[in-house]
């Protein structure tokens, strides 16, 4: 009887074991959410360690948790270890990051093992789809390998918890960030002044570029940027200032039209400097006349992204570079400027080409 009883529990477990290894070896837990805010500003927030506890499911279950950093604030050897009676001892470290499409991460969990966390960004319609993946090697244990059934109903509610938060954190910062440029561009046509082609690739994303500096002629103007007529009003005025001076001082001009931001004050009023390129520099620049002078564009590191739309969706662009250079530790000058690349008379308003530049500190 004794010896059919024990014949029987070696059967069984050595069935429940057998089982374990017909188990899949490597667990995959997946999760993905739309957010409404670009791949550069989602990419800034989890590429930012500091910022995890903003988001994650985790730390928040936990009020008593206690956290470390380690290493780089942000990207490629940043690290966070915790300290939880409840949730247990363990660590994150960011192993790979590629903007603005990919960030791998390593898991340690201490005694309960290792695992990998990925998140990959795409441009979606509405903003930014956001996919993050768990996945680890349940190895020859049989314990783990059982894990690995209930893996997905383990950590599947809390990925989207922490999507949900990651959204919200990252929709508000994309809010903030169009203020912010809402306060550096104006929201009007240039004036209708037919440029020259310039170099534009819509396709691109944000790049580091050195510039050289270019003759222009430029005059000073301001506005209301908030009042689309008034900035269209005062852009065609400098324009024409500026043709005027240059055909009585037999200039010859080449180039697409320039809007260089100068300042922004708390009630809106945009200062700028309308400017024209010149062809080639005169050999002796005329006098200024009536605000209208001879001048350069700046030469130096800036960040270039060209905008495709119409110019009262420039507010999107600004934002992007504000989170590429953020994303990047890239810190911003105060100057801007906005090349209009074709003519609003002739081109469609969506088919609108703008490149904006911002400068970029050395």
């Amino acid at each position: 009887m004794i010896r059919n009883i024990l014949i029987g529990i070696v059967v069984l477990v050595a069935a429940v074991v057998g089982v374990a290894f017909l188990l899949p070896q490597h667990p995959h837990v997946q999760r993905d959410a739309v957010v409404g805010a670009s791949p550069e500003q989602v990419f800034a927030i989890v590429n930012d360690m500091s910022r995890l506890t903003d988001w994650s499911p985790w730390v928040k279950m936990d009020p008593d948790i206690k956290l470390k950093f380690d290493g780089p604030a942000k990207g490629v050897g940043a690290k966070m270890l915790w300290t939880s009676a409840k949730l247990g001892n363990g660590s994150i470290t960011i192993t790979q990051s590629t903007p603005f499409s990919e960030i791998k991460t390593a898991l340690d969990f201490g005694g309960a093992g290792t695992s990998t966390a990925t998140f990959a960004f795409a441009p979606s319609d509405g903003g930014t789809k956001v996919t993050w993946s768990f996945d680890t090697d349940a190895g020859m244990s049989p314990i783990a390998r059982y894990f690995g059934l209930f893996a997905d109903s383990m950590i599947g509610k809390d990925y989207e918890t922490g999507l949900a938060s990651l959204k919200d954190l990252a929709e508000s910062d994309a809010k903030v960030d169009a203020a912010a440029a809402q306060a550096q561009e104006a929201a009007a046509a240039p004036p209708d002044v037919p440029p020259l082609p310039a170099a534009a690739d819509p396709a691109k994303g944000p790049e580091v570029l050195m510039v050289e500096a270019h003759p222009i002629v430029m005059t000073r103007a301001s506005a209301n940027a908030n009042d689309a007529a008034a900035v269209s009003a005062a852009l065609g005025a400098a324009n024409q200032k500026i043709l005027n001076y240059a055909e009585k001082h037999n200039l010859t001009l080449g180039g697409a039209p320039l809007a260089i931001t100068i300042s922004h004050d708390p009630a809106g009023k945009w200062t700028f400097d309308a400017a024209l390129p010149l062809d080639t520099p005169p050999a002796s620049p005329p006098a200024q006349e009536d605000g209208v002078k001879v001048g350069q564009t700046y030469a130096g590191k800036v960040v270039k992204l060209t905008h495709k739309g119409p110019y009262t969706s420039l507010n999107d662009t600004y934002a992007r570079i504000h989170a590429y250079t953020k994303a990047n530790n890239l810190k911003e000058g105060t100057t801007s400027w906005e090349e209009y690349v074709n003519d609003p008379g002739e081109t469609a308003e969506e088919d609108l080409l703008t490149n904006v530049y911002v400068v970029v500190k050395e």
